[in-house]
């Protein structure tokens, strides 16, 4: 059954391409966690296209910024009522102050860390602090642009030592990608029957 599920995705890697990392990319960073999914597939088809590693790692890029703008947008809108509901107290105030000083590397930081560091509740801190959007977007692209880079250009050039890395953990590469998949559909269906109204 395993072994199954993984070559469907494989599959459907193999045909979604850069296409596919953008949308679990976006997942990843707006309504799900999907931690090393787009990470793995990103490091999958760079196996199987090397000179493309650097496309991957672009729209794995993309994905986090389109994913992370919607969070930024709520928090932005929330602004202080946002922030005065989840924070309180002087040392809050503290936390705050260093956080609007210091706000592209909180962005940029977790953007380039691999989970479990977090990512999303800088993006909403940027939003109630109304930190400009082109500096989100700008330390979004860095950080995570940076990580994708480098993991798919380490993945190209290291091609035969990742290729049996990606064999151990391919399952779990699999099980990532079949959910983001479920979570699309039902997404874009509860979206549909909403315009719709039905």
């Amino acid at each position: 059954m395993l072994a199954e599920l993984v070559q469907a995705v494989r599959a459907w890697a193999d045909g979604a391409g850069g296409l596919g990392v953008l949308v679990v990319a976006v997942l990843d960073s707006s309504v799900l966690a999907l931690p090393n999914a787009t990470d793995g597939l990103i490091m999958y088809l760079t196996l199987q296209h090397p000179g493309w590693w650097w496309y991957y790692a672009l729209m794995g890029m993309l994905g986090v910024v389109l994913g992370s703008w919607p969070l930024y947008v709520v928090a932005r809108r929330g602004g202080e009522a946002f922030l005065g509901r989840r924070l309180s107290g002087p040392r809050a105030s503290s936390a705050l102050a260093f956080y609007r000083r210091s706000a592209f590397l909180a962005i940029a930081v977790p953007a380039f860390t691999p989970p479990p560091m977090p990512l999303k509740i800088f993006v909403l801190l940027a939003g109630a602090t109304a930190y400009a959007p082109w500096r989100v977007v700008s330390a979004l692209a860095v950080g995570r642009g940076g990580r994708h880079a480098l993991e798919a250009g380490l993945t190209a050039a290291y091609r035969d030592e990742a290729l049996a890395a990606f064999e151990r953990h391919g399952a779990a590469l699999a099980v990532a990608v079949v959910v983001a998949i479920l979570a699309a559909s039902v997404g874009v269906y509860a979206w549909h029957r909403r315009r719709t109204g039905a």
